[in-house]
């Protein structure tokens, strides 16, 4: 049996994210694939605002999606353990611009701890495959160092930040190389304005590439996106190459439009 409740709350997220409008009984009525009366649509349009899964922003305006309506319909339909493979990374810059979503993206190069080098008990020299790191000596820390041999060094600096080495993180990670690509900052700078308190706090952990090795893969809803956003984090391919991406935009912007292209090719 058909659930005409739901296919009136879906067919409105679809077309507000079409048209980022306020949508009308009358105009839904014309949209819908089943028969559906209007007096029928405007009743359930009357349930579904004072179950708070609508809102009239007017009085004589037609109804939108709630915040909390559309993160549980991104929920459903973002699939976070899929792996996006994108054929050009030029598709990033072109959907990030008409889908108005910020987007970073960095290609994954190892750079595992090869060695670890006692200098005569003054120096300790950790011997990464692209880099080197020099520290004054400590046994406690050849020892440490040593039961990391053949790790990421984005990996070490995760551990030594779980146990309180922070300034040591710090100074591994500025041997990283940053080669962070972001496309459409502008809509990113909106976010900002329109959200200061928070982009006092985030803008840097953002645009300096943290949030990029930090994150878990997955979709984020608070905290380090204001209310009324979402943020992305997963593996992808880019031509073939490995990398990390990372995407942030409103709750109406289309992201099943945006994914589709990305993967189109």
């Amino acid at each position: 049996m058909i659930d005409k409740k739901t296919v009136i709350l879906n067919s409105i997220i679809k077309e507000y994210l079409t048209n980022l409008e306020p949508i009308s009984s009358k105009y839904l009525q014309t949209r819908l694939e089943i028969k559906i009366s209007s007096a029928t649509i405007r009743n359930y349009l009357k349930r579904l605002v004072e179950e708070g899964r609508l809102e009239q922003p007017h009085i004589s305006s037609g109804r939108v999606p709630s915040i909390d309506t559309l993160k549980e319909y991104w929920k459903k339909r973002i699939d976070t353990n899929k792996k996006i493979i994108i054929d050009r990374k030029e598709l990033i810059n072109r959907y990030a611009k008409k889908y108005k979503i910020f987007c970073e993206y960095r290609f994954f190069k190892s750079n595992r701890l090869k060695d670890v080098i006692n200098y005569k008990d003054r120096f300790l020299i950790l011997e990464f495959e692209k880099s080197e790191f020099i520290l004054k000596y400590s046994k406690k820390f050849e020892i440490f160092f040593s039961e990391f041999l053949g790790v990421e060094s984005s990996d070490l600096i995760k551990v030594c930040k779980s146990i309180g080495l922070t300034n040591l993180s710090k100074k591994i990670d500025a041997i990283e190389e940053k080669d962070i690509v972001i496309e459409e900052l502008e809509e990113f700078l909106n976010i900002v304005s329109k959200n200061r308190e928070w982009g006092n706090s985030y803008i840097k952990y953002f645009l300096d590439g943290v949030a990029l090795e930090e994150l878990k893969d997955g979709l984020y809803f608070s905290k380090i996106v204001p209310n009324g956003y979402l943020a992305y984090k997963n593996r992808v391919k880019i031509k073939e190459k490995d990398a990390k991406l990372l995407f942030i935009g409103a709750l109406n912007r289309d992201y099943d439009g945006f994914m589709k292209n990305l993967t189109r090719g």
